[in-house]
Parts: C-alpha cells; sequence; structure tokens
C-alpha cells in the first residue's frame, strides 16, 4: 500500500504523531510482514532503502527527503520603535521563544531557528509597556511600544505592565536609566542627567570631586561619556549647575559601572553611554523650558519619509552669579583690624546647541549626524585703592565643547547588522589669574598664571552582528582612535610648560553573546589595541556571565582587563590643590594605564519590588601625579597606583504610578605613589567611605 496511507493507519491504530508530505511519501508503495516492538523499529524498517529519512521532535517523527541534508531555517527580523513618534528605542530587550535577544543601539534585532515558523515575543524598553505578541517568521517587523508617561490630554487604560525607567542587576555593573524618570525629579531641570546619575548606586554624589564623574571609585578623566557616539570630555559647566548634554534630548543613558564587554575600551573606569533623540518624525513639534538658570528650546520637525531634524538652543538670560565679597590678604595690622570688605561682580555665559538630522528606512536602516557646541565663560576684573595701596585681580576660565558623529548601520536580509560611527569631539579650557598689590606705587607683590588645555579625538568604528545558531551570536569590530594634547602652563609671564603630543592606536575585538534560553545569558570576549606610538599590542581578555535561579533571583559575574591610552592627570600645587590636564600616556614619564575589574552581583525582582548588591574589586596602575606646580613641571612627574573596593546596595519599590528608592554604597579608594614618605597606601581624594541616597518619582 502507499506508504502515506500506512502512516495513516500507524496513526489511527497506535496513536502515533506524524508529518510529512502527503503528496511524496504517495509515490513509495511497501509490502512488509513482520512485528515491531517500538514505532521506532517499525519506521526505520519501512523508510529501509527509500530516499527518506525521519527526525524525533518530542513525540512526533518528521518524515523528510534524505536530499534535503539542509532543515528549513526560519527567522523573524525588525525593530522595536515608540509608538507615536517612530522613535528607535535602542537597546530593548526582547524575549522569543524563552530566550533573551537584546537589540542594537537603532532598536534592531533578528533570530532564527529550526524548528517552528512561529514566534512568541515579548518585547520590554524602559520607560515602555511590555509589547506582547505571536507572530510568523517574517522580516522588517516594526513593533510600537507605547510610553509609560502618559499626558493629562487623555487617559488610556491598558491592561499591561509598564517596564520600570530604571533596571539594575539585569547585568554585572551595568545600569540602564531612561529619560521618562528623570522628568519627574527634584532638581534643576538643566541638571536633570548629573542629578539622576549621583542618585544611583556606586556614583560618587558627596566630597569635592562630585564635579567629575567617579565611579566606583575611578580617578578624573578614568571615566567616559558618550552621546550619540562621540565623547563628552566634561559633563558639567564651570557653574556646577548646568550639564553640558541638554536633558531635552536624551532618550536612554546606560551606565556601566565596570566590567563591561570588549566592544568597549580606551577607559580603565566607567562608562557612561547616552543615546539622543532622532527626531519626530511623524509631525513637527517643539519644546521651551524656562527656568532660574537658562532659556531652553527644542524643535524637531519632519523632512521626508522617516526623516527628520532635530534643534535645540540653550542660554543663560541674566548673570546668575550674585555679588561676593572678597577680603584681601594683607601684611598692613591695621588695614586688616579694619576688615574693608569689597565687592567683586563676576561674568558668567553659558550657551550650547545641537543640531541632528536622522532618517530611517522600512527595512532598520538607519543614518544620523549629530553636531553639538557648547560653550561657558567665567570672569572678573577687581581694582581697589586704599591708602597708599592699590590691589587689582583679574580672574578668567573659558571652556568649549564640541562634538559631531556621522553614523550609519545596515540591517541585512539575513538578520546580521552591521554599523559604521565616524566622530570627533574636542575640549578646550583657557585658565588665567592675574593679580599685583602696589604700596606706593611699587610692586609688593605679584602673580600671573595662565594655564591652556585642549585635547581633541578623531576616531572611525565599524561593527558587525551575525547569529551562528539560536544560541550564538558573535559581534566583531575595529577601529581607529586618534588623540592630539595640548598643554602650555605659564607663571609669572615664564614658560614652564609646552606639550604637544598625538596618540594614534587602532583596535579590533570579538565576542560571543550566548544564550542558553532565559537562566543564563554568557559574554566571553577579548580586544586588543595597538598604539602605534608604542609598538606594542594590548590584549584585553573578558568575560562576563548572568545566572536566572528563579524567575525572582539572578547572579552576576564579570572579570575583564582594560587599558587607557590617554588620561587626566592630577596636578598637587604647594598649597595642596587639585587640578587635572589632559596628556598622552607615553610609557616613559607617563605610563600606560592598566586596571583589572572583579564584579560579584545579585538581584530579586518580584511584585514591583527590586533588590540589588553588587560587590566589586578595581586596581589600577599607571597613575601618574604631577607634583609642586611652581617647579618645572616635567621633573616633577611621579607615578602610583589605586585600588577601589566596596558594595552597593539598591532597594526599589513600585506604587502605581510612583517609585521610591534606597542607593547605598560602601567602598574604600587608595593610592600609592612614588613620593609618599612611608611607601603605603593612603586614602584617595575622591575616597568616600559610605554613601546614602534616596528617590522618589511620581
Amino acid at each position: 500500500m502507499p506508504l502515506n496511507k500506512l502512516f495513516v493507519e500507524l496513526r489511527d491504530k497506535y496513536r502515533i504523531n506524524f508529518s510529512f508530505n502527503d503528496k511524496l511519501l504517495s509515490r513509495y508503495n511497501v509490502t512488509v510482514k513482520q512485528n515491531f516492538a517500538t514505532p521506532r523499529e517499525a519506521i526505520q524498517s519501512l523508510l529501509k532503502d527509500l530516499p527518506l529519512k525521519y527526525i524525533q521532535q518530542e513525540n512526533i517523527y518528521v518524515i523528510l527527503p534524505v536530499n534535503d541534508q539542509k532543515q528549513k531555517k526560519y527567522a523573524i527580523s525588525g525593530q522595536i520603535i515608540e509608538s507615536g513618534t517612530n522613535e528607535t528605542l535602542p537597546y530593548a530587550n526582547l524575549v522569543i521563544d524563552n530566550r533573551i535577544i537584546p537589540s542594537d543601539v537603532n532598536g534592531n534585532f533578528y533570530y532564527s531557528n529550526n524548528s517552528d515558523s512561529i514566534f512568541h515575543i515579548l518585547a520590554s524598553c524602559l520607560g515602555h509597556y511590555i509589547y506582547d505578541t505571536i507572530v510568523p517568521a517574517a522580516t522588517n517587523y516594526r513593533f510600537k511600544l507605547i510610553s509609560s508617561s502618559i499626558g493629562l490630554k487623555e487617559i488610556v487604560i491598558k491592561g499591561q505592565t509598564a517596564d520600570n525607567s530604571l533596571l539594575i542587576g539585569d547585568r554585572a555593573g551595568a545600569m540602564k536609566i531612561n529619560n521618562q524618570v528623570s522628568r519627574f525629579l527634584p532638581g534643576n531641570d538643566d541638571n536633570a542627567v548629573f542629578n539622576l546619575l549621583r542618585l544611583m548606586p556606586g556614583v560618587l554624589a558627596a566630597s569635592e570631586q562630585s564635579n567629575g564623574l567617579v565611579i566606583w571609585g575611578s580617578y578624573e578623566g578614568l571615566s567616559q561619556i558618550f552621546f550619540d557616539g562621540f565623547t563628552i570630555w566634561g559633563l558639567k559647566s564651570f557653574s556646577d549647575e548646568i550639564n553640558s548634554v541638554n536633558p531635552l534630548l536624551i532618550k536612554n543613558m546606560e551606565v556601566l559601572k565596570g566590567g563591561y564587554d570588549a566592544s568597549l575600551g580606551d577607559r580603565v573606569g566607567g562608562i557612561v553611554n547616552i543615546t539622543g533623540k532622532n527626531g519626530n518624525v511623524t509631525k513637527p513639534s517643539a519644546t521651551f523650558n524656562i527656568n532660574n538658570v537658562t532659556m531652553n528650546g527644542l524643535i524637531e520637525t519632519p523632512l521626508w519619509h522617516n526623516s527628520s531634524i532635530l534643534l535645540s538652543f540653550r542660554q543663560t538670560y541674566y548673570n546668575k552669579l550674585e555679588n561676593k565679597d572678597l577680603l584681601p590678604s594683607l601684611s598692613d595690622e591695621n588695614l586688616i583690624k579694619k576688615l574693608i570688605d569689597y565687592t567683586i561682580r563676576p561674568n558668567y555665559n553659558f550657551r550650547d546647541g545641537n543640531f541632528k538630522f536622522s532618517s530611517k528606512t522600512d527595512k532598520g536602516d538607519l543614518f544620523y549626524i549629530s553636531v553639538l557646541a557648547g560653550e561657558d565663560h567665567f570672569q572678573y576684573n577687581f581694582n581697589q585703592t586704599f591708602g597708599h595701596n592699590e590691589l587689582s585681580r583679574s580672574q578668567n576660565e573659558y571652556n568649549l565643547q564640541n562634538g559631531a558623529t556621522a553614523y550609519y548601520s545596515n540591517s541585512w536580509k539575513n538578520g546580521n547588522v552591521s554599523s559604521l560611527n565616524i566622530s570627533w569631539s574636542g575640549l578646550t579650557t583657557d585658565l588665567s589669574d592675574i593679580q599685583s598689590l602696589l604700596r606706593n606705587k611699587k610692586e609688593f607683590e605679584s602673580r600671573n598664571n595662565y594655564t591652556s588645555n585642549s585635547i581633541n579625538e578623531y576616531s572611525a568604528n565599524l561593527d558587525h552582528w551575525f547569529s551562528l545558531n539560536k544560541t550564538n551570536r558573535i559581534e566583531i569590530g575595529s577601529g581607529f582612535i586618534r588623540n592630539e594634547t595640548s598643554l602650555i602652563a605659564d607663571s609669572s609671564a615664564i614658560r614652564k610648560t609646552s606639550l604637544n603630543e598625538i596618540s594614534q592606536r587602532t583596535h579590533a575585538f570579538i565576542q560571543d553573546h550566548i544564550s542558553f534560553a532565559r537562566k543564563m545569558n554568557l559574554i566571553i570576549g577579548i580586544r586588543g589595541d595597538y598604539p602605534t606610538y608604542l609598538n606594542k599590542i594590548y590584549l584585553q581578555p573578558r568575560i562576563s556571565a548572568s545566572l536566572g535561579l528563579s524567575d525572582e533571583v539572578k547572579i552576576n559575574l564579570a572579570w575583564g582587563k582594560y587599558n587607557q591610552f590617554i588620561t587626566k592627570s592630577s596636578v598637587l600645587d604647594k598649597s595642596g590643590n587639585y587640578r587635572y590636564i589632559w596628556t598622552t600616556c607615553n610609557n616613559q614619564d607617563v605610563p600606560v594605564l592598566e586596571s583589572i575589574h572583579w564584579i560579584l552581583g545579585s538581584s530579586y525582582k518580584r511584585n514591583n519590588f527590586n533588590f540589588s548588591t553588587e560587590a566589586y574589586l578595581k586596581t589600577t596602575t599607571g597613575l601618574t601625579r604631577f607634583v609642586n606646580q611652581d617647579q618645572d613641571i616635567k621633573n616633577r612627574i611621579f607615578q602610583g597606583e589605586g585600588r577601589s573596593f566596596g558594595i552597593d546596595l539598591f532597594l526599589r519599590k513600585d506604587f502605581g504610578p510612583h517609585s521610591a528608592w534606597i542607593s547605598y554604597t560602601l567602598s574604600k579608594t587608595e593610592e600609592l605613589f612614588s613620593y609618599f614618605p612611608t611607601h603605603e597606601f593612603m586614602r584617595a581624594p575622591q575616597d568616600q567611605r559610605h554613601e546614602l541616597k534616596t528617590g522618589f518619582s511620581v
């Protein structure tokens, strides 16, 4: 009888499940008279000498032709975007058939299997409702996630759960922060980014070092801030109240305190990756904000299909620095007893602007050009005559921050993704301090200090993602970086220091993202940096893992080696004050920095309750300090090492639309430099033993 009818008869009589091509099996007639102990033996005998084979999937026997050596591959790809604005949602999380698949910076994703053409998908992104759907295999899906921040114009009730705007404990040393939560935090609007960052565990908020970004005890300049792919060299302006990044532009922030993967390099501290908005592609919109510091405006307008332009501008609209009293330090006891106060009126001005053009295709390709230019200027002049004395002083500080990126990503038909990023950024800081005291028209005391420090960075990076199978996803990349640093330091019109250095280096990395269902994710990679001026390859292996013990409990760990080839060296003057200058690590007087990160953490999430704890150890060698600025700076360079260890605790509870959290850090940061008299580790300037922070959003 025909083989197809025989299998139907076996199915009905013995309840054996089959899957086969009925037309194909009807071509073969079989005759058999035999007893079989199991269905497997019967099927093997029936298919013997026929160009057919079988595979067993659970309790189903699938009959296939022998010449079909390659199993059919079912794939799904697409992009995660925001409903209403069509903004791409970077680093969204997808759970496809119980496997965690992260999207890239443009929201693109790809997944394939050999077993089923129907996919169950859970898509989530910080600040948006979870998207739950079942779809067939296809390409160029666009899943639209609804923002969890609902305006007052309407009330929308959805039977869905909003994903948290703060995500901590999902990976070792990593935090994700969505701009949805920053708008509800107290504080000045222009400082929303820094206010939000310093509320997080492990990011220093207290002590005199809080003007910089200090993550897990890292020194000034050892952590890096990216905005749309280029480096922001200073997070804060001179006034400590205005960010270098306009908060109206921010779409997503990822904070990597340590243990990050091989795709990121050139720093031994932490990484803050800020992704900006691409602009509204559906309709023109404008946002205007005025506070007691600045006026801030944002304009978004669509151009053609899925293309838009975004413009923003901030400007201080009055001299925000109030009058200050200056008490001169004089040796005349009679004048000191009079306690004469003199009023100075500093001038302060801040402005910055952003431009961004972006264009997307229906299949998920993205191209954008993002530009930032900002400056702040502080200055005052003082001149006063009293008796036979004449005191004059002039102080000036000028900071100029620029940056630009051209970015393109391409989604291939097979689901692979390639991206190219070309960027430039720079920071120039000019400081001058001039003071003189005349007695009887003769110079009694004078000071004339001037410092100019600048750094520029040019970079090009190419990354490519491709899937080997449903378990392994490979990421490879390479790039080129060129840094130019300049330092001019004068004292009393006599040039003490003049340094101009160039650092060029190439890098390449490869890493495997391994997903064992939802229970375990593993990233194994290695990065190699080759500074051409040092003619040496620096290999940096890295590994991280996340293990889900249950749906509520997860354990994270990471280890890695990191190198840095430019540094912001500390300068210690004879009064004990610190300042910082950018220099190139030449492995002579300024060594290449090297750090080892160890991280172990755990998290617990259940019923809108989130608790995480993370222990870390960082050791750093190659630190540089210039001591006693009044002498020839080149002959006063000392090398040292640092170590930082501690534990972060984070507790968060959501109460309906409200959220409250507490973060606590217990840490110790020590340093050892060659000029220390005891040759023992001592407290570092940024050491903060205890830090407790709370936040509440409505």
